[in-house]
């Protein structure tokens, strides 16, 4: 049932439709923020996701938005190297979201390629790429939760239901979105067994970090293996692999810069080292018939706020979208 109350911010209202179970029932063609009782950000506090369906479409665009990553005290609390650990996030952070109005989202441009689509916006409030599923005493007397991965099974219980006709869902994610955009892969697939499933990270290579940096996020996080990932648990490339495998002939995509400025530092790898890392990743996982990688020379971070522009050996990054969209042409320029 939906809630009559709309969260005002930045003078814009938007609907909250309260916790409940089910089928989403959303109005069409405009955002809405759904209430979910059985999710927690890192805080405890309950979190929810943003719904925008188009009314007779059969795509559907899930996004999950970034915002780095944190796995001790000292990551999540003192640098604060996450978003939203602290304060979580509910309907007045999603109300003033400026990620809401990607290009990817914009109904109204023509170039979009996903304009026709149903869209879906999961919030990121654990630290954890989406992928946690513990609870961590980083603090005395308080627990910080990990549970990204915990909230997506929440929010794939509703959503696979929600949209049933779906003949094709778009998993899109960036830097910590793309993350877990590839590593719930499997997920996805299996929320939507009659369905496409093609997933597509921006700026989220998934390159083992430097020292035991990865062995940390594993303990801090748990995060849960995908099927017959025998490898995941050691490395992070094998994640990517593992993806590929598991959307069943679904399309796997890659943009990135090849020395991301905001990742090598954060993998611990200098600018040369991620670029070589970045470049043998796309040569063992994105250069089959449903993977392909779009990588561009520099050092920039995300690239879906500003997708106009970029190209890559006389490829542009729109028409490379549309052909992971439709799988025509779909290569690595």
């Amino acid at each position: 049932m939906r809630a009559l109350v709309c969260v005002l911010m930045l003078s814009s209202c938007v609907p909250v439709i309260e916790a409940s179970t089910g089928p989403i029932a959303a109005p069409s063609n405009t955002w809405s923020w759904v209430e979910f009782d059985d999710t927690q950000c890192a805080n405890g506090t309950p979190t929810g996701l943003g719904v925008n369906p188009a009314e007779g479409s059969s795509d559907v665009v899930i996004y999950l938005m970034g915002g780095g990553a944190c796995w001790d005290a000292a990551s999540c609390y003192l640098i604060k190297s996450a978003w939203n650990v602290d304060l979580g996030y509910g309907a007045a952070q999603f109300s003033g979201e400026s990620f809401r109005h990607l290009a990817l989202f914009d109904r109204r441009a023509a170039a979009n390629p996903f304009s026709s689509a149903s869209f879906v916006y999961v919030p990121y409030c654990t630290g954890d790429l989406h992928v946690g599923t513990a609870e961590q005493p980083h603090l005395q007397g308080q627990l910080t939760r990990h549970v990204g991965a915990k909230n997506l099974d929440a929010f794939l219980k509703r959503l696979g239901p929600t949209f049933s006709n779906a003949k094709r869902v778009f998993v899109v994610g960036t830097s910590a979105g793309g993350f877990g955009a590839q590593m719930n892969a499997w997920r996805f697939a299996a929320a939507f067994p009659s369905a496409e499933v093609h997933v597509l990270a921006d700026s989220a290579a998934l390159l083992t970090p430097s020292g035991t940096r990865w062995r940390e996020w594993n303990a801090a996080w748990k995060p849960q293996r995908p099927p017959g990932c025998v490898r995941c648990e050691d490395e992070a490339e094998a994640w990517a692999a593992a993806a590929r495998i598991n959307l069943r002939g679904g399309r796997l995509g890659l943009v990135t810069s090849e020395e991301d400025g905001l990742l090598s530092a954060f993998s611990g790898r200098t600018g040369s080292e991620f670029r070589d890392a970045t470049h043998a990743l796309v040569r063992s996982t994105f250069e089959t018939e449903t993977s392909a990688a779009f990588v561009v020379p520099g050092a920039r971070h995300v690239f879906l706020d500003q997708w106009t522009g970029v190209e890559r050996n006389g490829v542009g990054l729109l028409p490379w979208l549309t052909a992971w969209r439709d799988g025509v042409d779909f290569r690595s320029p």
